[in-house]
């Protein structure tokens, strides 16, 4: 690979090259563009629509005070919680600052420039600017029409280069995840010279609705192995940026620490993280509520004619027939933020978050009136 850097000499020319950042259309973004955010149903991304736990909030008040501090390096307190609940031995856990710092870390940690990485895509689109920023000759392996992973295509995939094998499960923004025996496949036919990454920040979700048990079926692999969760999701705690890997063993764990920062995961974030984990009755309902709303958005999809996939999580993806981007921007015009797919070749997919099921009413009232038109 050329060492040429080309226009800004102190700038990677893999950098230079990547496409610009993209920036989410969050509140403050929408509101900052002159939308009364007041008004618009948040639908666009896969932030929880409904609240965290009381006990959480009732953590952050508790630990206000405590902002002047440092917070935990790697989170001791949290990582014998989760010690307790998966097996997983505290010194093969590693704390990010969200799932995102780690699913880099796991890039970083592995891959050299040139290095083989395979990837099943549709899935989520932050992974394209840190495969692109590693440089590594990554195989985006494409997923069936169902929007299931295609076993067969990410193993034939894998080569002699390959360093790192990452499944989303479940996927975002198909909704699909893994059985049992293809994971087990996975397991048993990824080389144990590859590092077999799985991101799991669905995961709550997919247990609910009966998927297996990740990191037990991983334990029975000979090879490495790295399983990433975050409390964004299923917890409703985007906002403060808290995740966490379980690693095979102590190199990885080691090597995935050190691409992480110090002081990584704010002290407000860890109590809100150890009140969640606490409260299993408030995680329950909010599993029961999200399912539920769930069902009521994908057959309202199906009844405006719209082609949604089965999802298992707290969104729901459809095949609109028609230009996602430009419905979106419609859609938003009228008072509900969607999502279109950026994939090549998906330009009709657009995917909705789970909402209280008033909102996805409305939601649903939108999407007709503006299709009719």
């Amino acid at each position: 690979m050329s060492n040429d850097q080309g226009g800004v000499p102190y700038i990677r020319r893999a950098i230079q090259e990547m496409g610009p950042k993209f920036d989410p259309p969050t509140e403050g973004v929408l509101r900052h563009k002159g939308y009364d955010t007041g008004e618009v149903l948040a639908m666009g991304l896969n932030e929880s629509l409904f609240p965290p736990s009381p006990k959480v909030l009732d953590a952050v008040r508790d630990n206000l005070t405590m902002m002047n501090r440092y917070p935990d390096a790697q989170c001791p307190a949290l990582s014998d919680m989760v010690t307790a609940r998966t097996g997983v031995p505290v010194e093969n856990i590693v704390w990010g600052n969200g799932s995102e710092e780690l699913i880099q870390g796991a890039i970083h940690l592995s891959i050299s420039p040139g290095d083989g990485m395979i990837l099943p895509v549709p899935t989520f689109w932050g992974y394209r600017a840190m495969v692109e920023a590693s440089e590594a000759d990554c195989a985006y392996v494409g997923m069936k029409a169902d929007g299931h992973v295609d076993a067969d295509a990410v193993l034939g995939a894998v080569g002699n280069r390959t360093k790192l094998l990452f499944l989303v499960t479940p996927n975002n923004p198909s909704g699909r995840m893994l059985d049992g025996t293809t994971l087990r496949r996975f397991v048993e036919e990824v080389p144990e010279n590859v590092l077999l990454g799985v991101d799991e920040a669905y995961h709550e979700f997919g247990l609910h609705a009966g998927g297996p048990d990740v990191v037990e079926v991983l334990k029975e692999r000979r090879g490495p192995w790295v399983v990433i969760r975050t409390f964004s999701k299923a917890y409703a705690m985007a906002g403060m940026r808290i995740g966490y890997a379980l690693c095979s063993d102590g190199d990885i764990a080691q090597a995935l620490r050190k691409t992480t920062c110090t002081f990584n995961v704010p002290i407000l974030a860890q109590a809100a993280a150890e009140a969640a984990l606490l409260d299993e009755a408030y995680l329950a309902k909010m599993l029961k509520d999200v399912s539920e709303s769930r069902a009521m958005l994908e057959e309202g999809l199906r009844d405006l004619g719209l082609d949604p996939f089965p999802s298992v999580c707290n969104f729901v993806s459809a095949n609109a027939h028609r230009n996602a981007r430009e419905l979106a921007a419609e859609v938003l015009e009228n008072g509900v933020q969607l999502h279109a797919w950026p994939e090549p070749g998906y330009e009709t997919y657009i995917r909705i978050t789970v909402a209280p099921k008033s909102d996805v009413a409305t939601c649903l009232e939108v999407l007709a009136a503006v299709l009719s038109k």
